[in-house]
C-alpha cells in the first residue's frame, strides 16, 4: 500500500513540473535578419549559394543569407545588417554570408542610431578573399549572440567594436592574414594557435602557407599546425583611415529604416533603397537626423 502511495505522489510530481513546462513561456525563435547593400561602387555580384544564380548589386537591393559577395578591382560595397551591424567590402573581394539571424523586433530601427541590437543575433561570415571593414552595434554576448568573420586561417570573433580584417592569397603558395582593432575586441583563434585577443590600437599580421584546389572555396585545406602571431600597434596613420572608413559608412546610413514584418515572424522590410522585387516599391524613408560630425565609434 505504502508502495502505491509513493509511486502516485511520484507521478504527481512530475506531472506537475510537465503542466508548469508546457505554461511556460517558449522563447521567441529566431528570423532571418535584413541586409541592405548601400554605397554600391563599381561591379558587385551578389551569388545565390543554393542556386549559383548571380546579379549585379545596386543601391538600396536586399540580400539574405546564403549569399556570396563579389567585388571587382576598384569597387566596393557597404552592407547594412538589422543587427545594427555594417560591413564595408573592399575591392577584389569575396564575402560569403553563411548566416544572419536575429530575435524579431517589433519596430523601426535605424542603424544609423543603433549603439546596441536589439534582442539578440548570430552573424557568420566567411571571407575568402579580400578586406572588410567592420562597424558592430554592441552585441549582447552573454546571451548568446556571436558575429563572427570567418577566414582560411582561422576565425576573429567579433565583441562589439570597430575592426578590420584583411586576408589576401598570393601567388607563391602564400597567404597573407590582418586583423587591426580601432575600438572593442576581436578574439582569434585558428588551428595553429590558441585564442589571441586584440584590444584597441592593436594589431597582428602573419603570413602562411596556402594551397587549396579552389582559392575561391577553400574548404579543401587544411590550415597551418602553427601560426606565428607578430602584434602590432596600429600606427597614426591607419587611425586616421579607420577615422575616414567610419565617417564614410556612417553617411552610407543615412535615411536607411529597417521595418518589422507585418503580424510577426521575418523581419522583411527597409527603406531607403529599391528591394530586390522591382513590381514593389520601397516605402518612404522617415526624416533622420544625420550623425553627429566628428564621432568616433559605434
Amino acid at each position: 500500500m505504502l508502495n502505491k502511495i509513493l509511486c502516485a505522489a511520484i507521478l504527481g510530481f512530475f506531472g506537475g513540473l510537465g503542466a508548469d513546462a508546457q505554461t511556460a513561456p517558449a522563447p521567441s525563435a529566431k528570423v532571418k535578419g535584413q541586409i541592405v547593400a548601400a554605397r554600391v561602387q563599381g561591379s558587385v555580384t551578389a551569388i545565390s549559394n543554393p542556386t549559383l544564380s548571380n546579379r549585379l548589386l545596386h543601391d538600396g537591393d536586399r540580400l539574405t543569407e546564403d549569399s556570396t559577395i563579389v567585388t571587382a578591382a576598384g569597387a566596393s560595397v557597404i552592407l547594412v545588417f538589422s543587427n545594427g551591424a555594417t560591413v564595408e567590402v573592399a575591392g577584389d573581394s569575396r564575402l560569403k554570408i553563411n548566416e544572419f539571424v536575429q530575435d524579431p523586433f517589433s519596430s523601426d530601427l535605424k542603424p544609423s542610431e543603433m549603439k546596441q541590437e536589439t534582442g539578440t543575433s548570430k552573424t557568420r561570415l566567411y571571407l575568402t578573399k579580400g578586406e572588410l571593414v567592420g562597424r558592430v552595434a554592441h552585441l549582447d554576448v552573454d546571451e548568446g549572440s556571436e558575429f563572427t568573420v570567418q577566414t582560411p586561417v582561422g576565425a576573429a570573433g567579433i565583441r562589439g567594436t570597430f575592426f578590420k580584417c584583411e586576408f589576401r592569397p598570393g601567388k607563391d603558395h602564400k597567404a597573407f592574414i590582418s586583423l587591426q582593432t580601432f575600438e572593442g575586441l576581436i578574439v582569434f583563434t585558428s588551428p595553429g594557435s590558441g585564442p589571441v585577443d586584440i584590444s584597441a590600437g592593436h594589431k597582428f599580421e602573419a603570413t602562411v602557407d596556402f594551397n587549396p584546389k579552389d582559392p575561391d572555396n577553400p574548404e579543401d585545406w587544411v590550415p597551418p599546425a602553427s601560426l606565428t602571431v607578430q602584434m602590432m600597434f596600429i600606427s597614426p596613420t591607419e587611425g586616421a583611415q579607420f577615422q575616414s572608413e567610419l565617417q564614410a559608412i556612417l553617411a552610407a546610413l543615412e535615411g536607411l529604416t529597417f521595418h518589422p514584418a507585418h503580424g510577426g515572424g521575418d523581419s522583411s522590410g527597409a527603406s531607403g533603397g529599391n528591394p530586390i522585387d522591382p513590381n514593389a516599391p520601397p516605402p518612404p524613408s522617415p526624416p533622420l537626423n544625420p550623425p553627429t560630425p566628428g564621432a568616433g565609434g559605434p
